[in-house]
């Protein structure tokens, strides 16, 4: 599996966003996009998925460009998890996890059993399957988060897009939630995710990529990213890093 961002460009009117955003990403990596509010985090990810057209540059996956791919196949390699739980229709949760099985189907097939046990398979993994028949727009906001990450392991992409997929959280739910996209690593997956914690990214991702108004400034392994230089520059903030010594990794606090 290759994933290649090759110098992409988004704009909204005049304004650009994205400026120039070229990396690559690889089998079993999971990759923190970390960044302050604004620095095209969000937009990032909605162009890797094809849901924002870009002004220049191309996305290949597997050597082919993804403007090439069909939807359904592209969903099969590639999903995306909108931070946004808002969501406009009362489905019960069993519904709603099953559609990340939509990928799969045949013209005018319907969801099967098949279909029906991988999304309780991913309900009992995210500990949501007490939800199955509860409509989702009776749940909490962290609650609706922890249905549509089961939804989004369901549809078992090889790449997962993630946008601040624990924002509405606690903690523990969020740590959970990233021990179970540190298992997809086993699974020869590769996990995208925007990520507000910066503890929690330090954590569980193999590699960081640091926005700061729409382009790279820094891009590799936590030690290598989170440093009081970068700390300083993008976020503003004096801090202190050091090695944790009840945890032994990396940690920070501001001064």
């Amino acid at each position: 599996m290759n994933l290649k961002i090759d110098n992409i460009c988004y704009s909204i009117g005049e304004r650009e966003i994205l400026k120039n955003i070229s990396f690559q990403c690889k089998e079993e990596e999971i990759i923190g996009i970390i960044g302050p509010n604004g620095s095209g985090k969000t937009t990032l990810l909605k162009t890797i998925n094809g849901i924002n057209q870009i002004k220049s540059g191309n996305i290949f996956f597997n050597e082919r460009n993804i403007r090439e791919y069909k939807e359904k196949e592209l969903a099969q390699n590639i999903s995306f998890m909108n931070q946004n739980t808002n969501l406009g229709f009362d489905f019960p949760c069993i519904d709603v996890v099953v559609l990340g099985r939509y990928p799969y189907l045949e013209r005018f097939q319907e969801y099967g059993k098949k279909d029906r046990e991988i999304a309780e398979r991913y309900m009992q993994l995210t500990d949501t399957l007490k939800f199955k028949d509860k409509s989702i727009l009776e749940l909490s906001g962290g609650e609706r988060q922890r249905v549509l990450f089961a939804k989004i392991l369901t549809q078992e992409s090889k790449v997962m897009l993630l946008d601040e997929p624990s924002a509405s959280m606690d903690m523990m739910y969020e740590d959970e939630l990233f021990k179970i996209v540190k298992k997809m690593q086993e699974e020869k997956k590769t996990v995208i995710a925007v990520i507000h914690n910066l503890r929690i990214a330090i954590k569980y991702c193999t590699r960081l990529i640091l926005l700061s108004n729409g382009k790279i400034v820094a891009d590799g392994t936590p030690k290598e990213v989170i440093t009081e230089e970068n700390l300083n520059k993008v976020y503003g903030i004096n801090a202190k890093i050091y090695k944790n010594p009840i945890t032994g990794e990396l940690d920070f606090c501001i001064l």
